[in-house]
């Protein structure tokens, strides 16, 4: 299982993508606090991103378990 959690955080992109979410939702609770209502915006981009995140890691798993398997190769 150790190993499952380090390829994703090792997939290219995740970390970059966590950061951008963790930024536009550092933004949303500054906004909410100074009272702007501009929130929404900002969660929605980062609801984006974490969804973008799933799918990205979902693709690269699914590629690697591709590439291990002998099964599929086409020699």
């Amino acid at each position: 299982m150790k190993q499952f959690f380090d390829s994703i955080v090792r997939t290219p992109g995740v970390l970059f993508m966590s950061m951008l979410a963790t930024g536009f939702t550092v933004n949303a609770g500054v906004q909410f606090i100074n009272g702007t209502n501009l929130e929404g915006p900002n969660l929605l981009a980062a609801a984006c991103l974490v969804v973008g995140q799933v799918a990205l890691i979902v693709v690269q798993q699914l590629r690697k378990v591709g590439q291990n398997s002998p099964a599929l190769s086409l020699q």
